[in-house]
């Protein structure tokens, strides 16, 4: 079985970011860390002050977490293309590809950088580097303005055709957080069977790119002429073209 370590020091400094996003930064890093260990292994949690950092384009005083596993490690060839989107080497359904460049994109917003290391058989090691900040929280303030912002809840059911575990739990969680009943099916064939049901369904959304005889479009085209008033919508990091033919079936 693998074991997770948390270390953190004492006295660590303040950074400014959205804790939600860090959340799921670090969720994503444990859950590629579990994947690379396969049966067993260790995945550590640990952070520290950096301060005085002068290595472009940083510069000043960050805190660094890291996510450490020793697992299988990357080759240099795929380390090298870990930022990029949609770049897996997972199977079809087991992982979106977006995971590190969610990581990146959440470390340059921040106004930090992010940066990977490997070694094939060892392990990986990435570490998140925000910068510090001299902004003090105030747990009062941050309570009412979230109560005073919190958006009435949604309703509807929505259909959500996913073939990705992981990012189907992560947008079903989502969607039902903002008040939506979620039905999830994970793939084509299974989405036309709910249709098929007569169980009430107000927005089918659908990846476009999903495995089997038919994709995203082809579960569109023919869940409209079954409810020709379904609200349908449809997602894709792929083919400008599909896209385009998506729009068009409007």
């Amino acid at each position: 079985m693998w074991r997770r370590i948390s270390r953190a020091t004492c006295g660590l400094w303040t950074v400014l970011v959205d804790p939600a996003e860090l959340e799921l930064v670090l969720l994503n890093l444990c859950v590629n860390a579990r994947d690379a260990m396969l049966a067993s292994g260790t995945i550590t949690i640990s952070a520290c002050n950096a301060p005085d950092i002068e290595h472009a384009p940083l510069q000043g005083d960050f805190v660094i977490l890291s996510v450490i596993d020793n697992g299988s490690g990357m080759p240099p060839d795929v380390l090298a293309r870990v930022f990029e989107p949609f770049f897996t080497t997972k199977d079809v359904g087991k992982g979106s590809g977006l995971g590190l460049p969610q990581v990146y994109g959440f470390a340059e917003q921040s106004g930090g950088s992010v940066r990977v290391e490997s070694v094939l058989g060892e392990g990986t090691v990435v570490t998140l580097m925000p910068p510090r900040t001299d902004r003090s929280p105030s747990p009062t303030t941050s309570a009412i303005n979230l109560r005073e912002a919190a958006p009435a809840k949604a309703s509807g059911s929505i259909l959500l055709v996913e073939d990705d575990d992981e990012v189907a739990g992560l947008v079903a969680d989502m969607l039902r957080e903002l008040g939506y009943g979620v039905t999830r099916a994970a793939g084509a064939g299974a989405a036309l069977g709910a249709l098929a049901e007569a169980r009430p369904i107000d927005l089918i959304l659908s990846d476009i790119m999903m495995p089997g005889a038919m994709n995203g479009l082809d579960l569109a085209r023919e869940a409209r002429r079954r409810r020709p008033s379904l609200l349908i919508l449809l997602t894709s990091g792929y083919a400008d073209a599909a896209i385009r033919e998506a729009i068009g079936e409007g």
